[in-house]
């Protein structure tokens, strides 16, 4: 049996949100071998970073709804990586985006989210998400926060209780 679905990428002002294909590894890796990215699962060797590219595109045929690699519409480099996940266990889809180090002060991850919002309301039926953040992971709660997120209880996974903010539905629609 044969199914075919296509899957979804699309626009913002600056950014072409994507699905992960195979050449991406080298700068997931770049990042998530790193220690800037210790709130988001890193620094890990490779071979997870693999896995995670690997289960980041199967989640889409699996739930019908994944993440996208965030790319810079100026020049194509790759800048992140947002959307919707739920692993196994989790209660709900969580919102998550990762924009890279390097990125950091752009904009670029105020105006994925931003983006994404309206998207998978529309798209999914997701219209108000869950974020699962550190709070001492203040930059991120802090944006979350002026985009409209309230911290809620925390959020029961499989690894256990981990705290959680909760975005309003988009407003003004939601065309992406």
């Amino acid at each position: 049996m044969t199914t075919e679905k296509t899957l979804p990428e699309f626009y913002s002002d600056r950014l072409h949100f994507r699905i992960g294909v195979l050449e991406d590894l080298d700068e997931l890796d770049a990042f998530f071998s790193s220690d800037a990215s210790r709130y988001v699962g890193g620094p890990r060797p490779r071979g997870e970073t693999w896995d995670a590219l690997c289960s980041g595109v199967g989640h889409w045929h699996l739930r019908g709804f994944g993440l996208w690699i965030v790319t810079s519409l100026e020049d194509g480099k790759m800048v992140g990586v947002a959307g919707l996940q739920q692993p196994e266990g989790w209660p709900e889809p969580e919102l998550i985006w990762v924009i890279f180090s390097q990125y950091s002060g752009s904009g670029y991850a105020t105006e994925a989210v931003q983006a994404i919002r309206p998207f998978i309301a529309r798209e999914f039926g997701v219209t108000q998400p869950m974020s699962l953040i550190y709070p001492e992971y203040k930059a991120v709660v802090s944006m979350a926060e002026k985009l409209g997120a309230r911290r809620i209880e925390d959020v029961e996974i499989p690894d256990g209780a981990v705290p959680a903010w909760r975005f309003p539905a988009p407003t003004g629609g939601t065309d992406a």
